[in-house]
């Protein structure tokens, strides 16, 4: 019975993502030419998607804004000068308008690298100074408690230190080092 709940949930989805798909192709086809623009302008978005093994694509969403952002006064420009395919293909073979759109990509690089290298080494001071916190804490904890809350003393089945290792351990604290 369950089984039966899953599939149908699937074929629903399956039916529901075709339906989607359908409609994007549909829109691309009516806008063709903003399609035939963003197609060559996103390149690196694409690839900064591709190459992000994070699984949050942070580097997709930071080279993406830039790169819409480099992208935006060229599509303004296909809007307002008349939205046609030969109108986009003029746009985006001028070399300026691709050296724009990809140096805008470039620099999301840059924040993405930057900003990575920034909160890895704020994360490392932060782990630095809480680790010796608790540094702090432990020695607190054995000065109170004593030498068996550490851990290196062994124990008898009551929790209790076993008297010869102690004994032993302050023989070896008292005894000269010779070298």
């Amino acid at each position: 019975m369950a089984k039966k709940k899953k599939l149908q949930k699937k074929k629903k989805g399956g039916v529901l993502q075709k339906i989607r798909i359908l409609g994007m192709v549909l829109v691309a086809f009516i806008f063709l030419p903003t399609t035939i623009m963003m197609l060559f302008a996103l390149l690196p978005t694409v690839v900064a998607a591709l190459i992000d093994r994070s699984g949050k694509l942070t580097k997709a969403l930071t080279v993406g804004s830039m790169n819409l952002a480099g992208t935006m006064p060229f599509l303004l420009q296909l809007w307002t000068t008349g939205h046609s395919v030969e109108n986009a293909l003029v746009i985006i073979s001028d070399p300026r308008t691709i050296i724009v759109i990809y140096c805008a990509a470039g620099i999301g690089y840059l924040i993405e690298w930057a900003m990575s290298g920034l909160v890895g080494s704020i994360m490392v001071q932060s782990s630095g100074a809480r680790l010796k916190e608790i540094k702090k804490r432990q020695l607190a904890l054995i000065a109170r408690w004593g030498e068996e809350v550490t851990g290196d003393i062994p124990l008898d089945t009551y929790g209790f230190p076993v008297e010869e290792v102690v004994q032993e351990k302050d023989k070896k604290k008292t005894e000269p080092v010779s070298k």
